[in-house]
């Protein structure tokens, strides 16, 4: 009985079974690419942000990864700007904190919880 060791690089790539003009059968070794990143709230992609695995984003800088804005990567720019409108109004008591919609209202939570500390 013969025991073949693993190569540890292709262990975790999907395999394809690919046929070549010479009638050969060979594999195709491959990783999933990940998914581009989406606005919590309305499921747009982000701009700004890249579709990379964790392993070749964790060799940029942070700012390089996400932008550098409160909610960056998370929310869209028309949705964290809805959630700021609001916040302002939560703040100067125009607005009560159950009148916020409630797709963002959680956001808007976060961020008076913090002035509040």
């Amino acid at each position: 009985m013969v025991l073949l060791m693993v190569d540890t690089g292709t262990r975790v790539k999907n395999k394809k079974f690919r046929r070549t003009p010479g009638s050969k059968t060979v594999i195709h070794y491959s990783r999933d690419k990940k998914s581009t990143a989406k606005c919590a709230v309305t499921g747009v992609i982000l701009q700004g942000t890249g579709n990379q695995t964790k392993s070749d984003s964790r060799k940029d800088a942070k700012s390089k990864r996400r932008p550098s804005v409160k909610f960056g990567g998370v929310l869209s720019s028309k949705v964290r700007r809805e959630v700021w409108d609001n916040y302002v109004l939560v703040k100067e008591n125009k607005k009560e904190i159950n009148d916020v919609p409630s797709k963002i209202k959680q956001y808007v939570e976060s961020q008076t919880k913090k002035v509040s500390k």
